[in-house]
């Protein structure tokens, strides 16, 4: 017998009937160990189920859509620069850290005072948008930071708006020019973000991000300022109407002009052709419109050889009209 009060297989058994004695023996001996140790291993199964939970959220990553994660090690040399994780489940030794970026389009609304060329305070409200570059995370992680939006890009925008603004005027900010110095204030930043910003891993200059756009969205001026930009423009184009009568007025008298001198042309013409067969002709068109009126009640007849009647119709629209034949010379009638 062994020291456990077992008595060892007998050596004619199978090499299967030793397995399972064998086994046996270990079962034996785990269930008095789990029965002396009970209690001890109770407790470290609870506190390493309480570890799990804590250590869980330092493990287990999630990174959403359009989001980039970078990697810092404790141990192994901080940032990693040449790998970029993507979207979806990461898992990570818990001592190290996994940050992650917005990749997408975002927006920053901030309200920026300049001066203008006249040394008058405007406050604009600006909004830009930017996106990150999603290889170029791990450089922006480790020489700008999560706090890039504050630390590089809104003094960057503070900066190239102050200098744009303050070669215009007030009214041309308030006006006409806005787009024009939307689209130069957009220009510097984007000088700026590509040439001043360098990065000791590239060797030189870096672009981290894009800058989509800037928009002015509203601008306050001093008191009084505004009111007078408005009156100016009311004015202005009171004076543009003023023009444009005068142009309609122009245009009137040219009319006018030309139709009289048609009407000098057309008398001409007629008085040197006029004759007693055109005459007849005329009356005759003039006689058949006006039968065709419903509401003539006077009947005229015409005196002398070349007289001509008007024959209307003084009842019924569409009714048969009578012959009336002209009055003899020298004298006329009315029915």
């Amino acid at each position: 017998m062994d020291e456990a009060g077992v008595a060892p297989p007998s050596p004619a058994l199978s090499p299967l009937r030793r397995l399972q004695a064998w086994c046996g023996r270990c079962s034996d001996r785990c269930g008095q160990f789990l029965k002396a140790y009970r209690f001890e291993l109770c407790t470290f199964v609870f506190f390493s189920a309480v570890a799990l939970v804590f250590l869980l959220p330092f493990i287990y990553h999630t990174i959403p859509a359009g989001h980039v994660g970078v990697l810092w090690k404790r141990f192994s040399g901080g940032t990693v620069t040449d790998k970029v994780y993507p979207e979806g489940y990461v898992m990570t030794f818990p001592w190290n850290i996994l940050y992650v970026y917005d990749a997408r389009l975002q927006k920053v609304d901030r309200d920026l005072e300049v001066l203008s060329s006249d040394g008058l305070k405007i406050t604009l409200n600006l909004v830009w948008r930017f996106r990150i570059l999603p290889e170029m995370a791990p450089d922006l992680h480790k020489y700008a930071g999560p706090d890039y939006a504050e630390n590089m890009l809104a003094p960057t925008v503070g900066a190239r708006t102050r200098d744009v603004i303050a070669v215009y005027q007030p009214d041309e900010v308030y006006t006409e020019r806005r787009l024009k110095i939307q689209n130069q204030i957009l220009e510097a930043v984007r000088y700026d973000l590509q040439e001043n910003f360098h990065s000791p891993l590239r060797g030189g200059a870096a672009q981290w991000l894009y800058f989509e756009d800037i928009l002015i969205r509203g601008m306050t001026l001093p008191p009084g300022v505004q009111e007078a930009i408005v009156r100016k423009n009311a004015m202005y184009h009171e004076m543009e109407e003023y023009t444009f009568r005068v142009q309609r007025e122009q245009k009137e008298a040219e009319r006018k002009r030309i139709e009289a001198v048609g009407i000098r042309n057309f008398q001409e013409i007629v008085s040197n052709g006029m004759s007693d067969s055109y005459l007849r002709w005329r009356g005759i068109e003039a006689t058949l419109e006006l039968a065709k009126s419903p509401n003539t009640k006077v009947v005229v007849v015409g005196n002398g050889k070349n007289g001509l009647p008007l024959i209307l119709n003084t009842e019924e629209k569409g009714a048969e009209l009578p012959m009336v034949k002209p009055a003899p010379r020298g004298g006329s009638s009315g029915k």
